[in-house]
Parts: C-alpha cells; sequence; structure tokens
C-alpha cells in the first residue's frame, strides 16, 4: 500500500478544539498526506531550524577519528537507530490491527468513544480526562502511561487532544476503514445524544486497545532511554535520510533508507512509520520531529 493510498482523509489536525464533535461539527477540509499534499511552498529549506549551518563539520566531532568518511556517529549508534524505527514499525503495525478490529464492529462510533473521555462537551480532552476515561475502561494507568500517550498524540503540543486528534488515535488508517467510519452516519441511540455508554464488546475493544497503545508507548520510552547513554550523534544519522541537506526527508527518501538498511518490511508498515514521524503533518519529516520521537520522556 502507497503513502499516496494510506491517506485521504477528510478530518483537519490543524483545527484545534474549537468545535464540538459530532457529524457537521468536524472540520472538513483537505486532510492530506504523502504524495497527496501540495506542499511545496511549506517544505522547511533547514535555515530557520539551523540544520544546514550549524551542523559542525567535524573539528569538534574528530570526525576523521570515528569514521573514514567524517560523519560523527559510529556503525553501533545507527544500528540502535535502525533498531528504533523497526520498533516503531512494529508497533504502529500491532496497533493498526487493533484499530480495524475495532473499526470492523458495526456497532462503533468515534463521537461515542470521545464521550467517555471529554465527559463536559468541551471538544477536547486534557490529561486529567485522558486518566479518567481509562481508569472508566478498568485499565488504572499510571500519570508517567497518560504523560506517554500525551507525548504521542497531542500533536501541537497544546496539552490538549481535539477531536481529530482522537480520530487518528483510535481509527485506522486503512483507507477503505477510514472512510467508513468517517461516512457512518450516528448511531440514534449513541451516547453522544443520549449519554448511553457504547456496549460492553466496543467497551473491551477500546479497553484492548488502549492497553496495547500504552504498554508501546512504554516499550519504546525504555528503547529511548538507551540513546541517553551512546551520546548519539542524531544530526549527522539525521543526514543519512535528508541526502540533499534541505532540513527534512519525504516518504521516498525514508523508504530508501529502510531498504538499503534491510529494515523494510512492507509498504503500509512504512507509511505508518511515516504517519507517527511526521507530526507537522506536513508530508516531509524535519530535525525537530526525530528529535522529539527520540526524547524520552522520563
Amino acid at each position: 500500500m502507497g503513502s499516496s493510498d494510506l491517506y485521504d482523509s477528510k478530518y483537519d489536525t490543524g483545527n484545534i478544539g474549537n468545535s464540538k464533535p459530532g457529524r457537521g461539527s468536524k472540520s472538513l477540509s483537505s486532510y492530506n498526506y504523502p504524495n497527496k499534499r501540495n506542499d511545496k511552498n511549506n517544505i522547511n529549506d533547514g535555515n530557520d531550524r539551523n540544520y544546514g549551518n550549524d551542523r559542525n563539520s567535524g573539528n569538534d566531532r574528530n570526525s576523521g577519528n570515528d569514521k573514514n568518511d567524517g560523519n560523527a556517529y559510529n556503525d553501533y549508534e545507527q544500528k540502535q537507530f535502525n533498531d528504533f524505527l523497526k520498533k516503531l514499525m512494529d508497533v504502529e503495525s500491532n496497533i493498526e490491527d487493533a484499530k480495524a478490529n475495532l473499526a470492523n464492529n458495526p456497532d462503533f462510533n468515534v463521537e461515542d468513544a470521545f464521550k467517555l473521555f471529554d465527559k463536559n462537551d468541551k471538544a477536547y480532552i486534557t490529561e486529567e480526562d485522558l486518566k479518567n476515561g481509562l481508569n472508566s475502561l478498568g485499565l488504572n494507568p499510571t500519570d508517567q502511561d497518560v504523560r506517554l500517550l500525551m507525548k504521542r498524540f497531542d500533536l501541537q503540543k497544546s496539552g490538549k487532544i481535539n477531536f481529530a486528534d482522537f480520530f487518528d488515535m483510535i481509527v485506522p488508517f486503512k483507507p477503505e476503514l477510514r472512510n467508513k467510519i468517517e461516512n457512518k452516519e450516528p448511531n440514534p441511540n449513541s451516547s453522544s445524544k443520549s449519554k448511553e455508554a457504547p456496549n460492553e464488546q466496543i467497551l473491551n475493544g477500546l479497553k484492548n486497545l488502549f492497553n496495547l497503545l500504552i504498554n508501546s508507548e512504554k516499550d519504546i520510552n525504555d528503547m529511548r532511554k538507551s540513546f541517553g547513554t551512546l551520546r548519539l550523534n542524531l544530526r549527522d544519522i539525521f543526514g543519512l535520510l535528508d541526502k540533499g541537506g534541505k532540513g527534512n526527508f519525504s516518504n521516498d527518501e525514508m523508504v530508501d533508507y529502510l531498504k538499503k538498511n534491510g529494515i523494510f518490511s512492507n509498504n503500509q508498515a512504512s507509511d505508518l512509520l511515516f504517519i507517527r514521524l511526521d507530526k507537522s503533518r506536513k508530508g516531509n519529516i524535519g530535525f525537530p520531529e526525530i528529535e522529539d520521537e527520540i526524547q524520552t520522556l522520563y
């Protein structure tokens, strides 16, 4: 599955928390992804990220001593980085499967699920709301568990998860399933109308999905901690993906890197990895996004 096929959602993640959840209140502006975005004017040339200009030429990194090509990273560091990318692909593929199981249930409704967390109709979910909702599902997460989920899904770093963020959180990216959920009419007995909770099967599906999300993010955070002991030269490794030194890399460049390093599995897995890393939703991944992904939370 190519990236141009994977994403074609109507939901606009750029609109944060200003509208109530529910049919007619979601933003229906284009929510395009790799190869479908008209992002030529948005691609950063690297100047305002100090990527191309502040990379040291090697004078204070002993560049000639570590590797003959002048890069400060070593093979072990690159292997750790590659293992991290592989872990992210495996995690996102497993999560996509769990989302698909939930989406295939005819009673599944995103508005109902959102109401489990947004009890006061604010049109967004805070860290406290998220913890309370997870408790209601019987998961009893720690504060650190909740913060890891906020780190993963609060893309705007606003301290809130809006409806569009939540939609991505629990709905698969596979086009046919995503379109089915987007176009589904609300259940006349939905909790968004009557305050009734989703049925037990849906609640169990949500519990399983959120349990997987929590455990996956904990595993990923444990891997992040290892980078602290490596003193990873992330900018140099980023340069292996950003061949042109422009300050970002495309989906095609990422796939090329995955294939050359023997960690490419299939198109869907690589597409899901790109979605996760493309936190700005511009169709290219910059150094700050990689840095944010690798930054440990605690």
